[in-house]
């Protein structure tokens, strides 16, 4: 029995791979912040992700949300498959509010058994994942939610 977590993947050289794959993520100055407690965060500074009101892009706002649902399904199929790969099938976006401040998206969900089932039997496994996205406001520690992304990941052995 494999004894990984999804939290336990969470490596330096993991983000450092991620980072070198996706050249889009350092233009953003993408932070994978945390996983702790089953929840994955993961954030940007508004500078580089600004619009022209002086706002969060959206452009950058689904992307950060993308990789974060990515993410977090790639580290929960690799505790069953080490070379599994994960890809979005299908997403939602709604926006709520601007964001004004640095960006923060934010994954936690319960990974049904048939997942890893399917996983296990080295056949494509589908997972739906709610992804909420924060800006801070003036003040630091105050969040407003900008965003809810829905996202359906595709993990294949």
């Amino acid at each position: 029995m494999d004894t990984a977590t999804p939290e336990s993947l969470f490596t330096s050289e993991l983000i450092a791979w991620i980072k070198d794959n996706i050249p889009l993520l350092n233009n953003m100055e993408v932070s994978f912040d945390q996983f702790n407690n089953g929840e994955l965060a993961i954030s940007c500074p508004l500078e580089p992700n600004i619009n022209d009101k002086g706002t969060a892009f959206g452009g950058s706002i689904a992307a950060l949300a993308t990789i974060c649902g990515w993410l977090f399904t790639t580290l929960h199929a690799r505790t069953h498959v080490q070379d599994c790969a994960a890809v979005i099938a299908d997403s939602q976006l709604t926006y709520h509010a601007p964001g004004k401040g640095r960006i923060s998206a934010r994954c936690k969900a319960i990974v049904p058994d048939t997942f890893f089932d399917r996983l296990n039997e080295r056949r494509n496994a589908k997972l739906e994942l709610t992804v909420e996205l924060y800006s801070t406001g003036k003040e630091e520690n105050s969040l407003t939610n900008i965003a809810t992304y829905k996202g359906i990941y595709v993990a294949t052995p």
